[in-house]
């Protein structure tokens, strides 16, 4: 059985057109309910923000002499092992 994450009640103001839409789609069983649509949206949401903050990182670290100097001498000390390996992992 699959663990539930922790969940809490939290009050929130939204757009009522946002509401009534989203009312309409579950009365029409296009979505299990209002609740479960704004979770998804949440879920997308903070997906989104962590992937651009990763990028924003990446971007960053790629202006880091230091760093690109210890990935690329990372990637050298593993390249004889890694020519050993075939295909994708």
């Amino acid at each position: 059985m699959a663990m539930k994450p922790e969940t809490i009640r939290y009050t929130t103001t939204l757009p009522l057109d946002y509401v009534n839409e989203l009312k309409l789609m579950a009365k029409e069983k296009k979505i299990p309910s209002v609740n479960f649509a704004i979770n998804e949206a949440l879920d997308a949401y903070l997906k989104n923000r962590k992937a651009s903050h990763y990028a924003d990182m990446m971007q960053e670290a790629g202006r880091d002499k230091a760093f690109l100097a210890r990935t690329t001498n990372c990637a050298e000390d593993f390249e004889i092992v890694d020519s050993e390996v075939s295909g994708t992992w």
